[in-house]
Formats: C-alpha cells, structure tokens, sequence
C-alpha cells in the first residue's frame, strides 16, 4: 500500500506540474481535420483506458499533442504529454546516436576491432567491429535469448552487467561478422553502451543525460538501470485481463535499452534532429545511412533495422517512411517519418500491444493530400493469370525459414493456392502474376510476392514484402516420430555456456523440453533430427548425432542464437 500511494503520489506531482503547459497544439488543423482526429482517439479518451499519448511534427514544430486516458487506473490521475512511458527499441537511436557523437569528436572508429575499447571481450576468431554493432552484422548470440535459455530473468539494478558475463562466455559466433544480417540481435546495444561507457569514461546513463537529454531540456527522459525506484510522472504499464478489465504488468527490466521519455521530450528530440546546425546534420546523414555487409551490398530486410539509426525504411501508400516501433512489458511505442513531407508521428501507450495504428491513422489525415496510392489494394485490378490446378498442386508442400525459426505452409483449395504461417487456419491467397510468382491477397497497401524457386534439394519459398530482401523457407517433408522412436531424444541436455539443462521427455507422445525456471516447450518434428518448439527461444532445435548415429546433443537453431550447443549427458 505505502508503494502504491508513493507511485500515486510521484505520478500527481508530475502531473500538477505539467497542468499549465499546452497540450494541444492545432494551428495547421482545419476544422474538418481536427474532427476527424477527435474520432481517431474517441475510444482511448476516457479516464478508465490505460495511458496514450500523441505527437505530430511538421517541419520539425509540433501541430498536434495530446494525452487520453489515464497515467494510473487506480487513481485515476490523467495522462499529460509529460507523462513517462518505457519506449522499447525507440531507445536504439539514442545508443546509435551517442556512438556517432564520438566517433565524430574522433574517440571512436568504426572499423576499429570493438576489442580495442572492450579488451575483456572474447577473440571469437574474427574482428567484430563497431560498424557491424551498429548494423546488427556482429554475428553475437542475442541475450534475450540467452536469458530465456538460462532460466535467467534478473530484474536488479545490475542486470546489464551480467548479460555483458554471458556474452563473454559465448564460445561460437552466429555467423562471420559482416558476411550476415541477424534481424533479432540484440546483444550489440549492450556492446555500444559499454564502448561509449569505456571511451567517455561515464555510466551510460549519465553520458545520455549531460550529453544530450540536459543539453535539450529533455527533463523527463532518462535511461533507468534500476527498476526498483519509483519515477516521477509514469504511466503504470497494463494488460487486459481475461474478464476485460486491466491488470498492472511487471513492466520491463532495467538495461541500456531501458529508456523512459514522454512525447513531448520526444518533440525536442525530433526538432533538434530537424536542425540546420551543420554539426547536427552530419550525425543526421550518418543516422539515416544504409546499413550494409562488409561487401557493400544494402540490407533491406523486411521488417528490422534498415539504417544505422535504428529504424526501418518503408513506404506508405506510395510514399517513403521511416519507422521503428516498441513493444515491452505493458508499453507500446512507434514512431513514423516522412522525410519527403518533413512529419513525423509518434505514440506511447501503457496499455496496447501496438500503439502504431493511432499514429497512422492521424497521418493519413494530417497528409491527407500527400498519398498517391489507396489504402489497401484492389485485387480486382491485378493482372492474374490463369493456372490449371495441375501447375499450382507442384507448390503444395511444407517449408521452413532456419533463419527465422518459423514453418509456412502452401496448399489448394478450390482451385486456388493459399499460403500461411500457422496450423489448421486456411491462410491467405495467392493470386498467379506468372508460373512461380504469386502476390499475397492482404489488407492494406503493403504488396507481398511469393517467389517459388528450384533448388537441387527441392523448391523454396522467397516471401519479399515491397522491395526487401527475400526471406527464405525451404521445402521438407514432415516426418512423424513413434512415441518410441521419439525416446532417441530424450534425456538431461547441458550447456556450460550458459550453465542450464533441459530434460527432453516423450513419455505423452509429445517430444518435451523442460526447465524448471522456464517451464515447459513442446516440439513437432519437422525435418530429419529437426524440431519446432512452441516457445521463441527454442523455435528450432537441430539434433547431432555421433560416429554411432546415437544422439550426444542438440543445437539451438533461431536467428539470435544459431550455434549454442546442448550436450546430452551420460545417464547414471
């Protein structure tokens, strides 16, 4: 109780202080506009939703702030755009952003050995460089990951320290550094806080504040390393519970990428980001560069980070954004761009699984003359052609992405091929553009193709979402396991990497990975010695087998942890 009224208390004191300051600002907002928006944010405009709170820029000045619901349920105190929400990923653009500030004071080089500013860092046999944290091409095992496989979810003040520990006791890189790109890494933001921490000789979260948020008058941002302490003018985070009301999340643990703002201090940031100073706009053009692998060429995955400040380039009915969204322990962040426009949108929430959706929809009514495209697509006008049902049943089948952990399959119905990523849910339409290219049947304006390719070990799937790079399944044959010939799996597994064990159990006829930190993940047999499991952190698992063909263990396969390896131990 006495932590509750602390919280309370923190949260009205904030907002007391924020009463006098404006939190609509409508100048550029006809008054068709301002009525369409009202009707955007109608259902979150209560004192009984959890927190959102809203921002948009244009030519780096706000015309529009607002803050619905309420900061604290319980106490029902309102939400102001000062209000504190934790921002998940939108936090990497400040961890890119302090490397680039040293880097362009000539403390940091970006193609220098990482180990030259972190000599306690393993060899790895390969050069991880700075530029390859930055582009997320370092090959490291993500920790998130790791933590999960460990049993290990630490919510103390040093919590950032110890995964530091693990990733020196990884053994093997993921891949070469610069030779790939691993969407889900995670473990270089740590990395990059730890460089600025050794060069600046500063706790990172101090660097930050004397060095940016100070400077800018962002008072209420901040990178926290201690979750216990209450701050000053939070949203408490929310998840809906199962008879609808809200319930208080546990809210995310402390780190580098632990970073707590309002959208009002996010405001500042993009202004100052909008700024003419020259010094300004050469970290600006290093921000928004291409990330690329050693060999120069561009990635362009479909959904991760696409420049080297942590965001994603896209488009919008027609026309170039940049976004990057935040999803952590109750909180929901986004952020879209539109450069050609010179507007940005930004949400938080303390209540939503996805905030973007508010954000776009009042960008489509702030840039309501900017779109050239609809906002979904009409498949009617597509120019298909006519397949017999004998060309689309070659492309029937089961495929799986190693790469990201995840099975798809293709089958026909009707005369018509659908493709979908889940079991027992008859997916989405594949419309035929030729004899092996098909475009997804989807809602909105995002165009997807579906490339069948032939490869000397079967066909492969290449989706590509616009102009990204394919992403790969490849085609396998289901392989059902006996209970009984499920059993050559089944034993204590250990890694002394990580110092954890799994217990593999078949006795229900399900293969079964057990820790008692982490409970339970069951598995379906995919390929040969291949497995799916339930749980992000062992989607895929490969089994290895000894000169005798006995099992002696198994190999995590996902994208952030590709060659940590479980070894079976000897039975008493």
């Amino acid at each position: 109780m006495k932590r509750n009224f602390l919280v309370a208390k923190c949260l009205m004191l904030g907002c007391i202080a924020s009463l006098s300051l404006t939190a609509y600002a409508d100048t550029d907002i006809d008054p068709a506009s301002a009525l369409a928006i009202e009707k955007i944010f109608a259902d979150v405009n209560s004192p009984n939703k959890p927190a959102l709170t809203v921002i948009a820029l244009r030519n780096g000045k706000p015309i529009y702030q607002k803050a619905f619901g309420s900061a604290n349920l319980e106490y029902k105190i309102p939400a102001t755009v000062d209000t504190k929400f934790q921002v998940d990923r939108l936090a990497w653009e400040f961890i890119a952003f302090a490397t680039f500030m040293l880097e362009e004071q000539g403390k940091i080089k970006l193609d220098e050995d990482v180990r030259s500013y972190l000599p306690e860092m393993p060899g790895f046999g390969g050069k991880i460089t700075v530029r390859h944290l930055l582009s997320s091409t370092d090959g490291l095992h993500g920790y998130k990951v790791l933590k999960s496989l460990a049993g290990w979810e630490s919510r103390e003040p040093d919590q950032h320290t110890t995964i530091f520990k693990m990733i020196k006791n990884q053994k093997a890189l993921n891949f070469k550094p610069g030779k790939e790109f691993s969407p889900g890494g995670d473990t270089r933001l740590v990395l990059l806080a730890k460089v600025v921490e050794a060069v600046s000789g500063e706790p990172f979260d101090v660097f930050c504040k004397n060095r940016i948020f100070s400077p800018l008058g962002m008072s209420n941002t901040q990178f926290v390393y201690d979750s216990g302490l209450p701050l000053e003018n939070t949203a408490v985070p929310y998840r809906p519970g199962d008879n609808g009301a809200y319930q208080a999340d546990r809210g995310n643990a402390p780190g580098p990428a632990n970073l707590y703002t309002s959208v009002r201090d996010l405001g500042v940031w993009r202004s100052h980001l909008a700024s003419q100073d020259p010094g300004v706009r050469s970290l600006v053009k290093q921000l928004d560069s291409p990330i690329r692998l050693d060999n120069g060429a561009v990635i362009k995955d479909m959904s991760s980070i696409s420049i080297y400040g942590q965001q994603h380039i896209g488009q919008e009915r027609g026309i170039p954004k940049v976004y990057q969204m935040g999803n952590s322990g109750g909180y929901a962040s986004s952020i879209f761009r539109f450069p050609a426009q010179d507007f940005t949108v930004i949400t938080l929430s303390s209540g939503l699984a996805y905030s973007g959706s508010y954000g776009m929809r009042l960008a489509t009514v702030l840039l309501k003359d900017h779109f050239p495209e609809p906002e979904s697509i009409d498949y009617s006008k597509i120019a298909a052609v006519k397949l017999r049902p004998g060309q689309l049943q070659k492309y029937e089948g089961d495929y799986w992405s190693s790469v990201r952990a995840i099975s798809a399959k293709v089958h026909l119905k009707d005369g018509v091929l659908y493709f979908s990523r889940a079991e027992g849910i008859e997916g989405r339409e594949l419309i035929p553009l030729g004899d092996s290219v098909f475009q997804l049947k989807a809602e909105g304006d995002d165009t997807f193709i579906i490339k069948f390719v032939d490869t000397k070990s079967g066909k492969n799937v290449h989706y590509i979402m616009g102009e990204s790079d394919p992403l790969v399944y490849e085609s396998y044959r289901p392989m059902p396991q006996t209970k009984d010939a499920l059993t050559q799996f089944t034993g204590v597994f250990y890694s002394d990497e990580l110092n954890s064990s799994f217990v593999l159990d078949a006795s229900s006829g399900t293969l079964t990975a057990s820790n008692i930190r982490v409970g339970a993940v069951k598995f379906k047999p995919t390929n040969q010695d291949m497995f799916s499991g339930d749980k992000r952190f062992m989607a895929g698992i490969k089994f290895i087998r000894g000169k005798g063909n006995e099992v002696t263990g198994f190999r995590i396969a996902v994208d952030e942890v590709r060659n940590l390896v479980f070894k079976k131990m000897p039975t008493s």
